[in-house]
């Protein structure tokens, strides 16, 4: 089981993604988010796709994700100003996940 440690960067084109575009898992891996190049006091949210397959589905400001099942999905990332208001665009997709052999 690995653990992986992905860098959110915000860029001028109100983008917001991480710094892998795909992400190779298998059951049990754990996935971090850390904020990188962002607004001073941003937070940020990831949601999974499919949320049966990550515990939890839904993080926000580097909660670790367990990867229950290995599968093909999508997170989606979203970057909010301190006083909440959306900086990125509307759930932009960031790390699609792919499932290797064991």
């Amino acid at each position: 089981m690995a653990h992986h440690t992905l860098t959110l960067n915000y860029g001028p084109d109100w983008s917001f993604h991480p710094d892998k575009d795909v992400l190779p898992v298998k059951k049990g891996d754990t996935i971090s988010f850390q904020l990188g190049t962002a607004p001073p006091n941003s937070r940020f949210k990831i949601t999974a796709n499919d949320p049966a397959s990550f515990s939890p589905a839904e993080v926000s400001d580097s909660t670790k994700v367990t990867v229950v099942k290995a599968v093909d999905s999508v997170f989606r990332c979203q970057l909010f100003d301190p006083a909440g208001n959306l900086l990125s665009r509307k759930d932009q997709d960031g790390v699609h996940t792919k499932p290797v052999d064991t």
